[in-house]
């Protein structure tokens, strides 16, 4: 099949939906963080098992996210005997149709990784922080926050195609 776009429509003979905007930017713009300053999208200690985001903004599968404040999550108790590796990642979906960031809370056992991203066609997650929670721990302090928005495999930044041309 054969498609081109974007046309005005006469008579109603053109419709275009969010997805097909979507498939447009989505091969002009990479999936990342916007890094245009350093605190976009920032894990920091909150108080107790909570963790805070700061603003900042993103993009995933040509859908834009934008947090425009600072956003508390909540971490899962910890467990009394066994550490665990928490992961805060930016989520699409698209059975949803939102971009919310999430905590992936990780297994308690002795040697602990991260969960894994989740990235097929109805879920597409940019891991921005990893968090080490230690058994009976009743707080997050900065020094068990990993930053991870830099890391091309789980993050990494917006890049484009579009280049500023400037005379």
């Amino acid at each position: 099949m054969e498609k081109s776009g974007f046309f005005n429509s006469t008579g109603g003979d053109r419709v275009y939906d969010a997805a097909d905007f979507a498939s447009y930017f989505g091969k002009l713009v990479s999936n990342g963080i916007f890094y245009a300053a350093a605190t976009n999208l920032q894990v920091t200690a909150g108080s107790g098992m909570s963790v805070v985001i700061l603003a900042g903004s993103a993009w995933i599968n040509g859908y834009a996210y934008e947090n425009t404040d600072m956003l508390e999550l909540t971490l899962a108790t910890a467990d009394g005997i066994h550490p665990r590796i928490d992961r805060v990642a930016v989520r699409w979906s698209a059975v949803n149709r939102e971009i919310r960031l999430a905590v992936l809370t990780g297994l308690a056992v002795a040697t602990p990784v991260a969960p894994a991203l989740t990235r097929n066609d109805d879920v597409y997650e940019l891991g921005i922080a990893d968090i080490v929670v230690p058994q009976g721990a009743v707080s997050v302090t900065a020094g068990n926050i990993t930053d991870t928005r830099l890391n091309a495999s789980l993050c990494g930044t917006v890049n484009s195609l579009v280049t500023a041309v400037y005379e």
